[in-house]
């Protein structure tokens, strides 16, 4: 059992997580001053749930302060407390706790309890005496407008309950805050009603539930202990039993025998009240008989249809290193079948071929994760810079149902932190400030997520008084990086800022202003083969594009021979191929060569990569871009497109800009995968 409860407990953990990022999201979007019913009610409900959960699997302190916080927001709910920032704010440090309550399993050192402490004695500020019990008032209202169903529902605790399992009671009361209810427990032959405090851990329970939940959502309520109870979930009715006169009154006579009661007879116990329903649903059908009934097949019955599962990234992880394996193996066997020539072993290649390129979408599909996963921790993070600084800031987000590999957004959250940390600090002005500039006294910050092509777009936008170029070229000329006649570009000013080290701020805060950070910011963007640029405009605002691969794991690619080693260029940003032989060579002057009409840099692997041997006398050259940019990549030759499995370069390759990682081949050699981005970037400025 002691397995069983670790297994619940980081299941529980795993979950939570989640409602606490929901909940995070919920009160940074929550404004004080026009908070309605609905979100007060969705606060306390997801509190509830965590602490039920948690009480029931040992997270004590989890417990304590969740119970706490519960209170207050029921009493938010009834009105006789404000939702004030203070009370927010107090949420918010109530979710950072509890996020380190659960990332140390409640271990937590003595910093971190009188942390703990002073929480609780904040929380305590509000006066709270007692938890709600039975029914939540606000879902009653809002079950009178919608479909509800009525639900007998009955638990039994095995005897093999272990110690380490909370009081059932806590499970009890969730399913009560899903509508109308009556709660019968039975101990020692002794049944109560809706009696929550002193009933004894083992005790048999039944509930009788109108709610508008479905089915599913009830068993999720005991999710966490399943095996420790026998559970019996039945429908009564298809309407609220509750609103029919004289069914609370039944079931309160009838208590005493509704432990022993059989499925027949409970629903002859019922009949009468559900006749009553069925025919003030016909009544109402025919005072509106040009409504239209939804169809059965319009939603899962009894919401027992699963849309989806939890899978362990780990798991993820391995199906794709399978998947790539397969790929290399499928790329020896396509060799095999081209050497051995037999028409049978062709066909059995190109059926596993289109398999594995099924296999392999499908996979690559699965490991890729919508982009709002991280969003509240972004809301979070300027909402407590706003708060820090002063300053008046609305963040904004769109697109966040954007996906892309889970490893991405997981390398992309520090330089996006960094760049938030930027506009929040040097961008946006206080309100005095933005005042005199006539502007709103709120800043905002805009993120954008797009789908571009096989890129994945991130745009930061601000209002703010943007970047001082004629500053950041003066700050150059002080260090030494220009000279005071070197006429340069904005835009190659405004690169400047990812020297390291480099800072036009004024004064050096506990935010920014070291020059630490966007230095940063490209390296890892670039670590993950994507690009960063920033478009300014003095007095209006600062745009960061952020530009990034769909994923890491698998590109198509340009295989091309240079002497005796291979190269893998991405297929995507292949324009055309040439042939070049050493007549053409001779008009090639300072790095460029005419193509078309058009001068273009570039880049003779041969050469550049310090590659010997013979030169061949005829040799091929790869037109590569990279937004409005081409570089021409001059190589032997060109064997043809493969699909390439991209693995990461040791540390010996640490230092080379224009490689991205290394592949295997189907004949088992390896080959290095170009940066074509970085090349480009670098050559085109030639």
């Amino acid at each position: 059992m002691a397995e069983t409860i670790d297994q619940l407990r980081g299941s529980f953990v795993e979950e939570t997580r989640d409602l606490i990022n929901e909940l995070e999201d919920i009160l940074l979007s929550a404004e004080v001053d026009s908070v309605d019913s609905e979100t007060i009610d969705q606060i306390f409900r997801t509190i509830h749930t965590i602490k039920g959960s948690g009480g029931m699997l040992g997270f004590d302190k989890v417990l304590e302060i969740t119970h706490d916080l519960e209170d207050i927001y029921d009493k938010v709910r009834g009105g006789s407390v404000e939702f004030t920032s203070d009370l927010k704010d107090i949420s918010l440090e109530t979710i950072d706790v509890l996020k380190t309550l659960l990332d140390t399993n409640e271990r937590i050192d003595e910093n971190q309890k009188i942390r703990f402490a002073n929480l609780c004695h904040k929380i305590g500020l509000y006066d709270v005496n007692s938890s709600p019990q039975g029914k939540s008032t606000a879902n009653n209202e809002k079950n009178k407008s919608r479909d509800v169903s009525t639900y007998f529902i009955k638990v039994i605790p095995e005897n093999t309950i272990s110690n380490e399992l909370g009081h059932p009671k806590l499970l009890i009361e969730e399913l009560t805050l899903m509508g109308e209810s009556m709660a019968f427990s039975l101990h020692s032959d002794k049944v109560s009603l809706n009696n929550f405090s002193k009933v004894n851990k083992k005790a048999e329970w039944i509930v009788f539930l109108s709610t508008v939940q479905p089915i599913a959502s009830i068993e999720n309520v005991f999710e966490w202990a399943n095996e420790s109870f026998s559970l019996t979930i039945e429908k009564l009715s298809e309407g609220d039993l509750f609103a029919v006169e004289g069914f609370n009154a039944e079931l309160e006579k009838q208590k005493n025998d509704l432990f022993k009661i059989q499925k027949p007879q409970l629903h002859d116990l019922v009949k009468t009240f559900s006749d009553t329903i069925i025919e003030q649903k016909a009544e109402e059908k025919k005072a509106a008989p040009s409504q239209v009934q939804e169809s059965d097949n319009d939603s899962p019955k009894d919401g027992k249809i699963i849309s989806s599962i939890r899978v362990s990234t780990d798991k993820i992880d391995h199906l794709m290193n399978l998947v790539s394996e397969m790929v290399t193996l499928q790329a020896r066997l396509n060799l095999l079948s081209e050497e051995i020539g037999d028409e049978r072993l062709d066909n059995v290649a190109e059926k596993y071929g289109s398999f594995s390129r099924q296999l392999r979408d499908n996979a690559f599909t699965i490991s890729l994760v919508p982009f709002g996963v991280t969003i509240t921790r972004y809301k979070r993070l300027v909402h407590d810079l706003s708060v820090q600084l002063n300053k008046k800031v609305e963040f904004i987000t769109e697109g966040e149902d954007t996906v892309l590999d889970k490893k991405i957004i997981e390398q992309l959250s520090d330089p996006i932190m960094h760049i938030l940390r930027n506009c929040t600090d040097h961008g946006i002005e206080d309100a005095e400030e933005r005042k005199a500039a006539g502007k709103p006294e709120t800043g905002n910050i805009h993120m954008k997520i797009y789908h571009e092509s096989n890129n994945v777009i991130i745009k930061i936008i601000d209002d703010g008084k943007g970047i001082d170029t004629e500053l950041m070229r003066e700050i150059a000329v002080e260090r030494g990086l220009l000279t005071s006649d070197q006429n340069i570009s904005d835009k190659d000013i405004l690169n400047l800022i990812f020297l390291p080290g480099f800072s036009s701020a004024k004064k050096v805060s506990n935010v920014s202003g070291r020059g630490v950070g966007l230095d940063v910011v490209k390296r890892n963007i670039a670590d993950i083969r994507g690009t960063i640029e920033i478009d300014t405009e003095k007095n209006k605002g600062t745009t960061f594009i952020v530009k990034l691969p769909l994923t890491l794991s698998i590109i198509d690619g340009l295989q091309v021979h240079i002497d005796e080693r291979n190269f893998i260029i991405p297929l995507i940003q292949v324009d055309k191929i040439l042939a070049l032989d050493k007549l053409k060579s001779k008009s090639m002057l300072s790095q460029v060569i005419d193509i078309d009409g058009v001068q273009v840099p570039y880049f003779d692997l041969r050469t550049d990569f310090e590659i010997g041997g013979k030169v061949p006398d005829r040799r091929e050259m790869v037109i590569v871009s990279f937004e409005n940019e081409q570089v021409a990549l001059i190589v032997d030759s060109v064997i043809g497109e493969n699909q390439t499995v991209l693995k990461p370069l040791g540390k010996h390759y640490k230092n080379q800009n224009f490689l991205s990682g290394g592949t295997i081949l189907g004949d088992g050699s390896v080959a290095l995968v170009l940066d074509v981005n970085r090349i480009v970037t670098e050559f085109s400025k030639k």
